[in-house]
């Protein structure tokens, strides 16, 4: 069983299904709204201990009912929540509008400063996944000591870090080659950077090393209206498959599939 530190947020997602496009000065109904949790760091542990690995989590969530109600379902998971930290206040939603095509707003609440990543202690680990904009100087250092560290592809003014890959999605970087968004992962994870990977929805996954740029045919596709975590879950699955000696190749095929086969399930099960 391997140990897998992931760092991320643990999010209660208020998900609001409108029945008709966003537009300007218009009046929109939803058919459906529900309160999950979502977060990179709730979809990813989740992947990861349902494929039996050893997860233990970083994560900040508020000492309400909220934050102590998905602390035990962290647990209930199987996941290692003893680097959790409880923090006074309210938990506040975050807030998407989910349009009939797929596409979806985020809504946070401006000027809220949440803490920076952080452990007690230094910790180890098989391999290490990050899905935060700013970690303490401690954590830093301990992911220099993680075999194998992937990162997602931060959007915002973040914390260096040490890692392996870096994985994003195209749509985020309209306009710039693949060359262009290898070079800002570089500048994010230093020198070990070896792979950029970039989903690109139901197109080809592309693999690059700097040098050169491979590509993955996903094997099954699906068209759903919601696929809110669904690049998480992917991260989650293709590090499990590197854990297991998989190739970059072979592990994001397998990815893509899963992922497509639980945004299914998803789907039917509403």
């Amino acid at each position: 069983m391997s140990t897998v530190i992931v760092v991320g947020h643990v999010n209660h997602d208020q998900v609001w299904s409108l029945s008709s496009p966003l537009a300007s000065g218009s009046r929109i109904t939803y058919s459906d709204r529900v309160v999950r949790l979502g977060g990179g760091g709730f979809h990813t542990g989740t992947q990861l201990a349902k494929l039996g690995n050893n997860v233990r989590l970083i994560s900040n969530l508020m000492d309400d009912d909220h934050g102590r109600e998905a602390l035990a379902k962290l647990q209930a998971s199987g996941i290692d929540t003893g680097y959790v930290t409880l923090w006074p206040g309210e938990t506040r939603f975050t807030e998407i509008l989910l349009e009939p095509n797929g596409e979806r707003t985020i809504l946070n609440t401006g000027g809220q400063l949440r803490p920076p990543f952080a452990a007690p202690e230094p910790v180890r680990g098989d391999a290490a996944y990050l899905n935060a904009l700013v970690l303490d100087d401690g954590l830093v250092a301990s992911l220099r000591t993680i075999p194998l560290v992937i990162s997602q592809f931060p959007l915002r003014s973040a914390s260096n870090r040490p890692a392996d890959i870096v994985i994003g999605s195209r749509a985020d970087f309209p306009g710039e080659d693949t060359r262009g968004i290898w070079e800002r992962a570089s500048l994010i994870a230093g020198p070990r950077l070896r792979t950029l990977v970039l989903t690109d929805g139901l197109r080809p996954i592309s693999l690059y090393d700097g040098k050169t740029l491979n590509h993955v045919t996903p094997l099954k596709q699906v068209s759903v209206p919601d696929t809110i975590g669904a690049g998480d879950c992917f991260t989650g699955i293709f590090l499990h498959g590197l854990l297991h000696g998989l190739s970059l190749e072979l592990s994001a095929e397998r990815a893509s599939q899963q992922t497509a086969e639980w945004l299914s399930e998803r789907a039917c099960t509403g």
